[in-house]
């Protein structure tokens, strides 16, 4: 009982860890969209120092790293619990997430193509494979 209760924390804890690290992708992406492309060292200076000077100027950003930050905090949690060949690979999990929320978030409005699907499909599947492979 207390190992599959343990196991249920692990898989709960790996979750988050995934959910955060797809949100963080999201919402500095939402915030680079804001801000502009980096097509030179400048620009990222430019990118720092508005973000230090005044950081509601790349408020997403801010909001996604700290969000990127507590998915590194849950994920050390993971990794007390879980082998890393098993825990690493679920975190393709945030691919599909990522996707996902990039497709239908309309700030981002990223398109759906056969290929971007068939791929997601492809790593659904690996994930699947390696979990699986916990019990064999």
């Amino acid at each position: 009982m207390a190992l599959e209760r343990r196991s249920l924390i692990s898989v709960a804890l790996l979750l988050v860890s995934v959910t955060l690290i797809a949100a963080g992708q999201l919402l500095m992406r939402r915030g680079m969209l804001e801000f502009g492309q980096i097509d030179s060292f400048a620009a990222f200076v430019n990118l720092v120092w508005s973000g230090l000077a005044a950081p509601s100027t790349i408020a997403y950003v801010w909001a996604g790293m700290i969000v990127y930050a507590a998915a590194v905090m849950v994920w050390l949690q993971v990794l007390s619990r879980m082998a890393l060949s098993l825990a690493f690979p679920m975190m393709s999990l945030s691919y599909i997430a990522v996707y996902i929320g990039a497709a239908f978030w309309p700030a981002l409005d990223e398109p759906i193509g056969p290929y971007r699907l068939a791929g997601t499909g492809l790593i659904m599947l690996g994930v699947a494979l390696v979990a699986q492979s916990r019990q064999g």
